[in-house]
């Protein structure tokens, strides 16, 4: 199973930061999840809100600052210097420093509460440019979104991003929709609904799991990857927990 760091390491560093997405790569993460959207002049930017507020302290929307206004805000302002400045990372610098590892990268496409006109083409674009095709996994809540990326990049696989509510015969609606992957909240997920989706042949990475009794369901019920605050917890636990399947590698 493998172990995917939720905006890196976000339970010990300021989320969606160069700082997390090193330290989960320090720590042995298989895979980063991380949230894009657009800045004002279209650059793929990454962060979770679509406000600025939580994480910044300050006001205003994503959409309504340039790249460069963007990289002025420091997102680790509830650490209160702890971990220095970190601005607002955009797409093309992570990948710049990813592709020299071995991680792969869940890139969720916040297009939800805010549809951005071309999140996909560019995102893409980046991809193709770092040569990082076969190793990018999209997810979004916004299904229509994924639809889209199907059909610019057929050959990159997408999971469906559900809330709070389970999705009835998930494997089957997951399959006719031509995606691979179904992210569910551990919060709501059964048994029945891992079964019904590796009967269609999809494969589950769920949300968010940072406790040992929800890992060891997960592993137990063979799911793909656990999105977790704490990828080294997690790969420790794993690894001491089913001796033999799991070992600590160097992702640098």
């Amino acid at each position: 199973m493998k172990v995917v760091a939720h905006r890196g390491y976000s339970g010990l560093y300021p989320e969606n930061t160069m700082t997390a997405f090193i330290k989960a790569a320090e720590a042995g993460a298989d895979e980063i999840e991380l949230d894009v959207q657009l800045s004002k002049d279209g650059a793929v930017v990454i962060i979770h809100d679509e406000s600025l507020e939580r994480v910044t302290g300050k006001p205003g929307w994503v959409r309504d600052f340039t790249l460069e206004e963007l990289r002025t805000f420091d997102v680790s302002v509830l650490y209160r210097g702890e971990f220095g400045f970190n601005p607002i990372p955009s797409l093309d610098e992570y990948f710049s420093w990813v592709k020299a590892t071995s991680i792969t990268t869940n890139i969720e496409l916040k297009n939800s509460l805010y549809y951005y006109e071309g999140l996909e083409e560019k995102t893409i674009e980046l991809i193709r440019k770092h040569g990082l095709e076969g190793r990018v996994i999209f997810s979004s809540f916004n299904h229509g979104s994924l639809f889209k990326c199907k059909k610019l990049a057929p050959a990159i696989p997408c999971g469906l991003l559900v809330g709070h509510a389970d999705a009835g015969n998930a494997g089957l609606y997951v399959k006719s929709c031509g995606m691979e992957y179904y992210h569910p909240n551990i919060a709501t997920l059964t048994r029945e609904t891992v079964e019904n989706c590796h009967a269609n042949g999809i494969e589950l990475n769920v949300w968010t799991v940072n406790d040992m009794a929800g890992l060891l369901r997960l592993e137990t019920w063979n799911c793909r990857g656990i999105i977790t605050n704490y990828p080294e917890v997690c790969k420790v636990w794993l690894a001491r927990t089913f001796k033999g399947a799991y070992k600590q590698e160097d992702r640098s």
